[in-house]
């Protein structure tokens, strides 16, 4: 059963990247019509950068919360499955904080 779990996690992690790239690309126009230097224009180019990694971190903390549910399922002793645990709550943790930086 563990084997089966292991190939089948790691097929659907080999399949992430095909469903990142299946959405439109990011295309990032400074679009910041303030003058150069002031608080305005640094706030809108830190949210254009913002907007660019946002769906990066998304990416990560999605697998990073993955990690934690197959290391919990294989897991035999009491201890690795509480760092599983540790990992989902973690994972969650993050993605709730990032979606809200979004």
């Amino acid at each position: 059963m563990k084997k089966k779990l292991m190939v089948l996690s790691g097929f659907v992690l080999s399949l992430a990247p095909v469903a990142a790239l299946a959405a439109d690309p990011v295309v990032v126009v400074s679009g910041c019509s303030s003058a150069s230097g002031t608080v305005g224009y640094i706030i809108c180019q830190f949210n254009t950068i913002l907007s660019a990694v946002i769906p990066v971190l998304i990416v990560l903390g999605v697998l990073y919360f993955v990690w934690g549910v197959v290391s919990y399922v294989i897991a035999d002793e009491e201890e690795a499955k509480k760092k599983g645990r540790g990992r989902m709550i973690y994972g969650i943790i993050g993605l709730a904080v990032i979606v809200a930086m979004w």
